[in-house]
C-alpha cells in the first residue's frame, strides 16, 4: 500500500508524508525505514525508493514501512537542512508537542506513523553544502536489549566507522524518544554534497537489506563488513564571523593536534580567522560551501556558521 498522509497545521501549511507499507507473506516484526528528513540528502531518498520497488513480499516475514521523504515540503522547495516553514532542525525535536511549532507538529506525526515499529533506520547524508565521510551513529540509550539490537542494525553497512553514542546530550531527541519507546534505531550518514552517487545509494540499500536479514525478515546471511568502533567526543569548528571559508582538509582525514584546518577570509581574500585542530580527530564532514553567514542563526542553531564536524580519536 502506498499513501501520502496529510495533516493540516494552520491556514497556510500542512505536513505531507508519503509512506509505502509492504506486508510480507509470513508473520514477523515491523521494520521502518525513513529518509529525507533533510531535503537535500538524496542518497537515502533514492535508496528508500529502490527498497519500495524491489522488496518481494513473498520473501518477507513481517511488515516494512518506508517513508522516503519525511520533509516533503522542504524537498519540493530544494531547501537545505532547516525547515523552510519555521527554520528549525527536525532531527533535534522530540515528539509530544503537536500544538507547538510546525517542526514539532511534523515530528509528532512522524512518531505516530512509526511508534508501532520493532526496528527503525533513518537515513541521512551530506547536504548540498557538506562533504561527508560515510558512517553510522548508534544511539546507546534505552534498555540493554534495545542497545544491543541497535548495534546489530548497524553491522551490515559498508562504512568504515560506526559511532557508539552514549552521551544523551549528543543524541538527537527523536532517537532518544524511539529508544525509550523500546524501538532499536540507528541513523545512517552516507552521501555527500546532495549528490546521490550509485555507490552511496548502494551502501544505504544494501545496509537495510542486511539489517532485514539480521532480524530474520528476509532470507540470506547478512553482510558483516569490517568496521571500526569510535566513541570519542563529537565537536564542531564554527566561524566567529561572516566570511569566505577556505578548507585545508577533506572528509575522512585524521588530523593531529595543532594541525592547520583552514582559514576564513573577507570577500576580498584578506584573512580573518585561522583554525587548528584542538585534539587528534577524525573529520566526519566539512562544509564545502565558501559562504559563511554568522548572522543567520535562527533559534540559536549554528548550521550556517559550521566549518568542520569532528570526533576525537585515540592514538
Amino acid at each position: 500500500m502506498k499513501k501520502i498522509y496529510e495533516w493540516k497545521y494552520d491556514d497556510n501549511h500542512s505536513v505531507q508524508m508519503p509512506m509505502a507499507t509492504i506486508q510480507g507473506a509470513q508473520e514477523g516484526p515491523i521494520f521502518t525505514v525513513t529518509s529525507g528528513m533533510h531535503a537535500g540528502e538524496y542518497a537515502g531518498i533514492l535508496a528508500a525508493q529502490q527498497l519500495i520497488q524491489t522488496i518481494n513480499p513473498s520473501e518477507l516475514s513481517g511488515t516494512i514501512k518506508i517513508i522516503p521523504i519525511i520533509s516533503l515540503e522542504a524537498f519540493m522547495m530544494r531547501n537545505m537542512q532547516l525547515s523552510p516553514v519555521d527554520s528549525r532542525e527536525v532531527h533535534y525535536h522530540r515528539p509530544g508537542n503537536p500544538s507547538g511549532s510546525y517542526t514539532e507538529f511534523q515530528i509528532d506525526k512522524l512518531f505516530e506513523l512509526t511508534k508501532d515499529s520493532n526496528y527503525l533506520i533513518d537515513i541521512h547524508a551530506g547536504e548540498f553544502a557538506q562533504a561527508l565521510h560515510p558512517w553510522v551513529p548508534v544511539p546507546l540509550v534505552g534498555s540493554e536489549e534495545t542497545q544491543v539490537a541497535s548495534i546489530s542494525l548497524a553491522r551490515g553497512f559498508r562504512v568504515e566507522y560506526i559511532e557508539l553514542k552514549r552521551d544523551p546530550k549528543a543524541i538527537p531527541a527523536l532517537c532518544i524518544a524511539m529508544a525509550e519507546h523500546g524501538i532499536p534505531n540507528i541513523w545512517v550518514e552516507c552521501g555527500k554534497n546532495g549528490i546521490p552517487t550509485p555507490e552511496h545509494v548502494s551502501i544505504n540499500y544494501d545496509g537495510v537489506i542486511s539489517a532485514l536479514q539480521t532480524v530474520g525478515m528476509l532470507p540470506g546471511s547478512p553482510d558483516r563488513p569490517d568496521q571500526i568502533e569510535i566513541s570519542g567526543r563529537r565537536y564542531q569548528i564554527n566561524a566567529g564571523q561572516s566570511g569566505v571559508w577556505h578548507p585545508a582538509i577533506k572528509e575522512g582525514d585524521i588530523v593531529d593536534k595543532g594541525q592547520y584546518l583552514g582559514r576564513l577570509t573577507d570577500v576580498f581574500g584578506d584573512e580573518l580567522e585561522t583554525y587548528y585542530a584542538p585534539e587528534r580527530s577524525l573529520v566526519l564532514y566539512y562544509w564545502t560551501s565558501p559562504a559563511i553567514n554568522y548572522n543567520r542563526q535562527p533559534h540559536g542553531y549554528d548550521w550556517h556558521t559550521g566549518l568542520i564536524s569532528m570526533i576525537t580519536m585515540e592514538e
